[in-house]
């Protein structure tokens, strides 16, 4: 009887508590830990699971840190991974395919000596290699010795079907996956999207991964992919997803996270995993929570939260600061600049500022930046900007970044979707700052804006 009692209050267990750690719970490392224990199966997964039996081109395209690549590495296991950079060429990027197969170009030196003999009062030239071979006598004096050297690589690149071939054989069952495919250069992402009906027809299989919002972009570049690949759209993270993540890693970790913080960070990270995550995690090490609690820890602490808010905030407005008033000015100021561009940028930020997050997300109408910009040039007492004028600056916009001028890696803040008439935005850091402290959003369109002011001012007193 009391062995049963012992067993009611303090049953077995047939296994011991699994421990978690906090990085791999509320953690945004490249590849996801194989147990994550938030990892949740999102429609988005089953579309992708389907297209990879379906698909030979697959291109996954959303904003930064929405799980586009743990996506591809829990589904797609068996990949051949490519890393672009800004500074790729189209060369490097044929090089880096055939290294992932474990295929190296090699230099092959040819050499062949022919040596010039008087025998008979005839002259002949005659091989050392085949006079031996031949069995013929070596002790012909020579008149001279010529050496011939050729150097030739084991793969030629300019061969196309010599290339694909080597790519088909080497990639057999496996998937190419070209991560940060929007470093590449516009010209570089021309080039190989141009190959791409070659690749789909050789049966070699790629999944492109981009940080932009349209469908359209990739066979946009290479029309005759058009119905011929799956696109597949990260999407944004709902409030649901997102109760569901913080739950289980609660459960994971033993702990109880209150609802004001919870309310709270979903309100901050703009429907964006890697950002929620983040805010989560920086809050627990407010507790010192760094694996999962033997005894199960209460969360609670309003300054906590609010705390975590500001450092993740303050920390990315920083660097974005930076980057829009580099996007904003020009790099040489010139007597007759209409500063285009920097008009641009303010008013796609009093739009951001003003608007809805749901609407800006969307993306931004021309039609709505073309009156924005009117009103500021009257603001200016300047000439309006031409509509054709305003759409060719918005679709080199995402070229002007720091990256093109650089080479380092950077996710353009914008880009102009020319097909539905739309600037999207790119950096998800924006939404963040909107979510909690717009202000600061508000700082940044002042600065640039009364730079305009000091700049029509100056203008101004030299034409007097």
């Amino acid at each position: 009887m009391l062995s049963k009692l012992k067993e009611w209050f303090f049953p077995r267990s047939s296994s011991k508590q699994k421990i978690y750690s906090l990085i791999d719970t509320f953690g945004c490392t490249e590849c996801p830990p194989q147990d994550c224990p938030t990892f949740i199966v999102r429609k988005v997964h089953r579309k992708f699971q389907n297209a990879l039996q379906s698909y030979n081109i697959i291109v996954v395209y959303g904003e930064s840190r929405q799980g586009k690549t743990w996506s591809i590495e829990r589904y797609c296991p068996v990949q051949l991974r490519i890393g672009c950079t800004a500074n790729m060429s189209f060369e490097q990027i044929k090089i880096a395919m055939l290294h992932a197969i474990d295929k190296e170009i090699r230099v092959v030196e040819h050499t062949v000596t022919d040596a010039y003999t008087k025998e008979g009062g005839v002259s002949g030239t005659i091989g050392t290699q085949l006079t031996l071979t031949a069995g013929l006598s070596t002790s012909t004096g020579h008149a001279h010795k010529e050496v011939t050297s050729t150097t030739y690589p084991t793969i030629d690149l300019s061969n196309t079907p010599e290339f694909l071939e080597i790519l088909r054989s080497g990639s057999e069952g496996k998937y190419f996956v070209f991560d940060n495919f929007h470093y590449l250069s516009p010209n570089i992402q021309q080039q190989f999207c141009a190959m791409l009906k070659e690749f789909n027809y050789q049966g070699i299989k790629v999944i492109i991964v981009g940080v932009w919002k349209d469908a359209s972009r990739i066979t946009a570049l290479a029309p005759d992919l058009v119905n011929r690949c799956e696109h597949i759209d990260i999407g944004s993270w709902s409030k649901t997803e997102l109760d569901e993540v913080i739950k289980k890693g609660e459960l994971a970790l033993n702990i109880h996270i209150d609802d004001y913080t919870k309310d709270l960070f979903k309100s901050c990270c703009a429907n964006n995993i890697g950002i929620f995550k983040d805010f989560v995690q920086k809050y627990c090490q407010k507790f010192n929570v760094i694996e999962t609690q033997k005894i199960k820890k209460e969360l609670c602490d309003r300054d906590s939260a609010d705390q975590v808010a500001e450092e993740v905030v303050t920390e990315a407005f920083s660097p974005l600061h930076d980057r829009f008033i580099n996007l904003a000015l020009p790099q040489r100021d010139t007597r007759k600049s209409k500063y285009m561009r920097q008009k641009i940028i303010v008013t796609v930020l009093q739009i951001i500022i003003e608007s809805e997050m749901s609407y800006v997300q969307n993306g931004i109408p021309l039609s709505l930046i073309k009156s924005r910009v009117d009103t500021l040039c009257d603001e200016l007492h300047e000439e309006k900007i031409g509509i054709s004028n305003l759409t060719q600056e918005l679709g080199v916009l995402h070229q002007r970044e720091e990256n093109r001028q650089t080479d380092m890696n950077f996710i353009s803040l914008f880009y102009f979707d020319k097909a539905n008439k739309k600037l999207l935005i790119l950096e998800p850091t924006i939404y963040e700052i909107k979510g909690y402290k717009v202000r600061l959003l508000v700082d940044i369109m002042n600065e640039l804006k009364e730079s305009l002011l000091s700049k029509k001012a100056c203008t101004a007193q030299l034409t007097f």
